[in-house]
């Protein structure tokens, strides 16, 4: 069984010798298109997933055994500590543009794990040989120009997205996990599957012409930061692979392209018109 999805431009094949489920987030992104593939990825169950030598337990339940060779594989591995069980592993080759998927025969009524935490890690990395990036970021679509706010959880980010679309007629594109893709020179932000509580997924795609990066305050003031505070302020937002260092060197590289092109500003904010107005003179 093989399906083909589209994420951020990038062309993905997924298979397995068994049918899995597609959820109604995939329809958004399915397509016919087979050609220029960026990413192929095989699901297949395994009853003895074994956890790699060396491998580096990363949380409770986690290990990443990152390929030193060029030809080695990365690896990562899900262990349950209660059943004692290895549930899911990921192997996926340097480049990140094929990986198989393996997970324990129990779970092959479950929902294709390409859609949960694998799906998005796989993602992530092949994203980066594609010049581009994650964010934890509200991404909206306002008359053809993209816009990204940008903070911790429960500072506002989507609070402010929603208030653009209330007040200034705007889409969300994603609320979540956007991506960024710098082609040429210009940047662009993209919907993807994973958007964190929300059910809605867009697969819309436009210029990116602004980062807002929050912080709640008493009032409402915005500023352009200069490019070494951005990167300061921006890091900490974006996914980055910090257990493989050539692939960070890769982001780090992305994060700087994106920067080249795109404005960052620092908005002190209430959850009000005001706060809107403000971003509005930046980018109309």
């Amino acid at each position: 069984m093989r399906n083909f999805i589209k994420i951020a431009g990038i062309s993905i094949e997924i298979s397995s010798e068994a049918p899995f489920k597609m959820n109604r987030k995939t329809k958004v992104f399915s397509t016919s298109n087979s050609e220029h593939l960026g990413l192929k990825v095989f699901l297949q169950y395994n009853e003895n997933i074994i956890i790699p030598e060396k491998a580096l337990l990363i949380d409770d339940n986690t290990y990443w055994n990152n390929g030193k060779g060029v030809q080695e594989e990365a690896t990562i591995t899900i262990y349950n500590p209660e059943t004692k069980q290895v549930t899911n592993q990921l192997i996926a080759n340097k480049q990140w543009n094929h990986a198989v998927l393996l997970y324990h025969s129990s779970h092959k009524n479950s929902l294709n794990p390409f859609f949960e935490f694998f799906g998005e890690i796989l993602f992530r990395n092949c994203l980066l040989f594609h010049q581009g990036m994650v964010i934890h970021a509200a991404a909206i679509e306002w008359y053809g120009k993209g816009i990204l706010f940008s903070a911790p959880s429960g500072t506002g980010k989507t609070t402010q997205a929603n208030l653009w679309r209330k007040y200034k007629g705007a889409k969300i594109i994603n609320a979540d996990r956007p991506a960024i893709r710098v082609i040429g020179k210009d940047s662009y932000v993209y919907g993807t599957l994973w958007n964190g509580s929300s059910k809605k997924c867009s697969n819309l795609s436009v210029p990116l012409v602004a980062i807002v990066l929050i912080e709640q305050c008493e009032g409402n003031v915005i500023h352009k930061l200069e490019k070494k505070e951005a990167i300061e302020k921006l890091m900490p937002r974006c996914f980055l692979p910090y257990y493989q260092e050539d692939l960070m060197n890769l982001a780090l590289s992305n994060i700087e392209q994106i920067l080249n092109q795109v404005p960052v500003y620092l908005l002190k904010c209430r959850p009000d018109r005001e706060a809107v107005e403000l971003v509005y003179q930046c980018v109309k």
